[in-house]
């Protein structure tokens, strides 16, 4: 069981909220999200016999008695999902404020075996990278070549990297579960661009049952450089975090382990940068099209999200995803621009290397 269930249960564990609001209309960021036709699963972690046992009627009782005391799975009920947020959504101020998505139930939970990472391609300058989650185990269980070298990097560049009592929070995310309808889901896909949507299995801090539940995992980028988050998005996952009273070694984690992109001196890029998206988006405007007409080109069914011969939902996912693979030649494109123009006058607008390669 994790260690969020040792947290007292309170009016912070589980909210209750009105239901029934009508998706708001309005501009979403980079247009429209598709929805994913990547759904993966991850498994929940196997129970196994204790040591020692023999299979007879004093293990089968003990093992009854173990089962009773399990909470049973937690599920989405018809009509809605369970969506777990560990970015700026865990705030409210995001989730509900802007967004405007009233959850009928929220809770702390913990999504295991996985570990925050910032590899969503921003704003170089201003806002350059926005939070995912990697998982950092292999399918044989054990950890991940890839997540140990991240933890080691990261770990090298904090402010308290020998502190061993935040090395767990490498390998487990710590956020907010939030049951919510059809409907909202759907907009936070939309509002959520270029995310894929993962099935995963949480632990529900207030009793440790085990929950359903989907989450959105943003596919691997290579930019060439490392992203930081910036000082505000940063401060709305720690304010989120102590909002919901989330664990506090993973409070002490967003503050002592995750570094924040520090934009001194460098303003005049960050204006540059900021005035440069229209022209960037009229140069990527032709490879972004190039690829969204290959989209369209593509063969339609065989998605698994509808029903058979149902053209229009087909037609519909196929021009978000056109949507979305346009917004990622502009990301590309971006960044190829700062790697190759700005970063050399400017320095780097992704994360704190300083021009002698240490990292501040």
């Amino acid at each position: 069981m994790s260690s969020c269930a040792r947290l007292a249960t309170g009016d912070a564990l589980v909210r209750t909220l009105r239901v029934g609001r009508s998706v708001p209309k309005g501009p979403h960021r980079a247009g429209g999200r598709r929805r994913s036709t990547r759904v993966r699963a991850a498994s929940a972690t196997s129970s196994t016999s204790a040591p020692g046992s023999d299979g007879g009627p004093s293990s089968a009782a003990s093992t009854e008695r173990d089962d009773a005391r399990t909470p049973p799975t937690v599920r989405a009920p018809p009509g809605s999902h369970i969506y777990f947020a560990y970015g700026s959504n865990v705030n409210t101020k995001t989730m509900s404020g802007v967004r405007g998505v009233r959850p009928s139930a929220s809770y702390p939970a913990v999504l295991e075996d996985y570990k925050l990472v910032f590899t969503v391609p921003g704003l170089p300058y201003v806002e350059p990278g926005f939070a995912s989650v990697t998982r950092v185990r292999d399918d044989d269980g054990r950890g991940g070549a890839e997540g140990a070298d991240e933890g080691a990097d990261r770990g090298a560049d904090t402010p308290n990297p020998g502190d061993p009592s935040l090395d767990r929070y490498e390998r487990e995310v710590h956020g907010v579960a939030y049951v919510i309808a059809d409907d909202d889901w759907r907009f936070v896909l939309r509002s959520e661009s270029g995310y894929d949507v993962e099935r995963v299995t949480l632990r529900r801090c207030s009793d440790g049952a085990a929950v359903d539940a989907v989450t959105l995992v943003y596919p691997a980028t290579d930019l060439g450089t490392e992203l930081l988050p910036s000082a505000r998005y940063l401060g709305l996952l720690t304010e989120g975090a102590e909002e919901w009273n989330l664990d506090l070694g993973w409070r002490r984690y967003l503050r002592e382990r995750v570094r924040a992109y520090a934009p001194e001196g460098k303003e005049l890029a960050g204006a540059i940068a900021a005035a440069s998206l229209a022209p960037i988006g009229l140069a990527a405007a032709p490879l972004g099209l190039a690829i969204a007409m290959t989209r369209a080109m593509d063969p339609i069914g065989g998605t698994g999200d509808s029903p058979p011969g149902d053209a229009s939902g087909d037609l519909e996912r196929a021009a978000e995803a056109a949507v979305v693979d346009g917004f990622r030649a502009f990301q590309g494109f971006t960044w190829g621009v700062h790697n190759a123009l700005w970063e050399p006058l400017f320095g780097s607008g992704a994360n704190n290397d300083g021009g002698d390669g240490r990292r501040r």
